[in-house]
């Protein structure tokens, strides 16, 4: 979706009722319980009691915010009950929407409402029609009493249309579908009136600079491991220096080295250098291998620094982990799930966005092979700064209250993590911009129109400038992979929700946003070597599957390359290698023949498309490859819907006319397949 309607709650004082009970609330409908779980409010209050959950805001009053905004009307008579009961309905439904919310979060945006409500309340309007004067508008401006209110409560409303338009089947919101006018008038006022809190959504990492980083990344982290014996000379020879230096007793507590204990520890080790050969060699040789700039002691621990960093990127980038999840991966996070097809690699750590009030959860993600790396590296630099940092050794009795991202500063004597007996890194954004500064990571006139297409052309954010670094942060790794999964035609939505651990799916849609609009990275570019192989084996495997389960299907296919299939079997002109499984894979992974699933039914193009398949439907319809089969109703439906929410809202003129155009084709195709069904 163009907008966000809302982000994951993060504190959550007011819980969602039960949709089937919200539908047509009774006036004995318990609202809120006492913390001894008695009832506290029904839904016939006009005010509703939140003490046992919100320690601050305690209640809700109803009355009151229509009573303010409507000083001339009987607060007795039924056109103001009645305004009363709808606000109360509407805030059951939002909170629903929302998957419960703060207490003032709540009260802000019913506020916002009242002020619509309040206006039909005034003019005799239905309230049904909330959405629909544009007057209200006007309304909302005169009486509010700040500047900065108004953008933040207009910016509310335009999330209550969003929704409505989106959840146009449901009971609720379908009578309240926002009429044009007002919509236009929202957002010409909008611009006069800005929303001060609203932030641009997080961008995808361009194909270019996210295949080159994962490249270069991973090949970092091998060449790192391969060489991980030598590096643990260098350790091993670090904690005997620092040891003979300090010769402390050992009952002597753990502590940081003081200035005078850093001096002697250096003295030493410059002794120890002209002393072992072995040692000075090894140094020698990492430098030349560009793991260390330079053959000291300071520049091995910025490059561990530096391979920290990495792991955590390539964690990211393989699991959509947020930072505070990944700073909570124990050592032993790393886990393996046995299938039939083998073990699946499975990452472990706590997130605090699967429960309410932000409950800290112990969960797994998903991944790849590949992240076996990061983790290798990662333990590898964590126990061996527990051997020599501070001023003595230290073992770790407890795997789980040890960090896989250990701090190399204050790992031993800095706070412990929340989750661990230890200190984790900062991960900090210097490091970050040092890494993206390598001259092929830097943005390029292609990397600025890739994302001037995927922005639909909108202006580009100040800090993307031809030349200097891309301003990587951690969350683009997360959109980038619900982006470029969703591109990918094999990742459902549910399934991407239960990876980024959302709790609505209205976020895992957000976070998809445009996905049609990016590069395929999962294509035939020469830039993925560093994944190709693996993901050519399963995708030959997937697409096959799925070409033989068409094949023996017993529908009627639709699009001129599922016309085109059944036909020459039903001739018995079909190649070769589709007689079994394994040559079609083959011939797959060959480029003979491909089978991938798209937004709306199936794609046989042997050349990636170019064409805005995905959230274009008019691509696919009209495309000589496509194929469609009945089972593609269900989904051309909910596209169409999509596509209609879609038109209600701010988009450039030109993406108006492709989805005005998508609709059309949708509904040709529509009737196509119910003529092939009656069959």
């Amino acid at each position: 979706m163009t907008k966000i309607m809302m982000r994951e709650p993060f504190v959550k004082e007011i819980q969602p009722i039960s949709k089937d009970l919200i539908e047509n609330p009774s006036s004995s409908l318990v609202i809120t319980l006492s913390k001894s779980g008695d009832a506290l409010s029904l839904f016939s209050d006009d005010i509703w009691d939140y003490s046992a959950t919100s320690s601050l805001m305690r209640t809700i009053n109803f009355r009151t915010k229509i009573k303010n905004l409507s000083s001339s009307i009987n607060t007795d008579g039924r056109e103001f009950k009645s305004a009363v009961k709808f606000l109360k309905v509407f805030a059951l439904n939002w909170i629903c929407e929302m998957n419960g919310c703060s207490m003032s979060k709540l009260n802000g945006d019913l506020v916002a409402i009242s002020f619509l409500i309040s206006y039909c309340v005034n003019n005799n309007i239905e309230l049904d029609n909330v959405f629909a004067d544009p007057n209200a508008i006007c309304f909302l401006v005169t009486n509010s009493s700040a500047e900065k209110q108004i953008g933040l409560y207009l910016g509310k409303i335009q999330r209550f249309i969003d929704t409505a338009s989106v959840l146009n089947r449901n009971n609720f919101w379908c009578n309240i579908q926002p009429s044009e006018e007002f919509s236009s008038s929202l957002r010409k006022t909008r611009k006069s009136f800005p929303e001060t809190s609203q932030g641009l959504q997080t961008m995808i990492i361009p194909s270019r600079i996210y295949q080159n980083l994962l490249k270069d990344t991973i090949e970092s982290l091998q060449i790192f491991n391969k060489h991980a014996e030598k590096i643990s000379y260098v350790f091993s020879a670090r904690t005997k220096v620092r040891d003979e230096a300090l010769r402390l007793d050992q009952s002597m507590p753990i502590s940081k080295l003081n200035k005078s204990q850093t001096s002697l520890v250096s003295f030493y080790w410059k002794t120890a250098l002209k002393r072992d050969k072995k040692l000075t060699n090894i140094l020698a040789e990492l430098t030349d291998l560009n793991i260390i700039k330079n053959a000291s002691w300071l520049s091995l621990t910025i490059s561990l620094g530096q391979i920290q960093m990495k792991s955590a990127f390539v964690i990211a980038a393989f699991t959509g982990m947020r930072k505070n999840e990944l700073l909570s991966i124990p050592f032993n996070g790393l886990r393996h799930i046995h299938s039939d097809t083998g073990n699946i690699p499975v990452v472990w750590s706590t997130t605090t966005k699967l429960e309410s009030n932000g409950v800290p959860r112990f969960t797994k993600w998903v991944t790849g092979s590949i992240v076996e790396e990061a983790f290798e590296a990662a333990k590898f630099i964590t126990q061996g700064v527990l051997n020599w940092s501070a001023n003595k050794s230290q073992v770790a009795e407890d795997e789980s209250k040890l960090p896989l991202f250990f701090s190399i500063e204050n790992g031993k004597s800095g706070k412990p993590h929340p989750h661990f007996d230890y200190a984790t890194t900062a991960l900090n954004s210097n490091l970050i911009q040092k890494i993206m500064s390598s001259e092929h990571l830097l943005i390029s006139e292609q990397d600025l129109k890739e994302v001037s297409q995927f922005l639909y052309g909108d202006e580009i954010p100040n800090n993307i400038k031809l030349g200097e670094p891309w301003p990587l942060g951690f969350h683009q790794f997360r959109r980038s992979l619900a982006v470029y999964a969703a591109s990918s035609g094999y990742v459902s939505y549910p399934t991407l929700k239960s990876q980024l651990k959302h709790i609505s799916m209205m976020m895992t849609v957000y976070y998809t946003d445009s996905n049609s609009r990016a590069i395929n990275i999962l294509g035939n570019g020469p830039e993925v070597k560093a994944m190709q192989k693996e993901w050519q084996e399963a995708q030959a495997r997937v697409e096959s599957d799925n070409l033989h389960e068409l094949l023996d299907s017993r529908v009627t296919l639709t699009g001129a390359a599922g016309k085109n299939l059944q036909k020459r079997k039903v001739e018995n002109k079909l190649p070769k290698f589709l007689d079994n499984r394994n040559s079609t894979k083959k011939a797959v992974k060959n480029g003979k023949i491909r089978y991938r699933s798209t937004l709306v039914g199936g794609c046989m193009s042997i050349k990636p498309c170019d064409k805005g398949a995905g959230v274009l439907a008019s691509a696919c319809i009209s495309c000589e490859n496509a194929v469609f089969s009945p089972e593609s109703k269900s989904i051309l439906l909910q596209t169409k819907d999509f596509y209609k929410s879609q038109l209600t809202l701010d988009i450039p003129k030109r993406v108006h006319h492709e989805y005005e155009v998508s609709i059309k084709k949708i509904d040709s195709l529509l009737s196509v397949l119910e003529v092939n069904q009656e069959k």
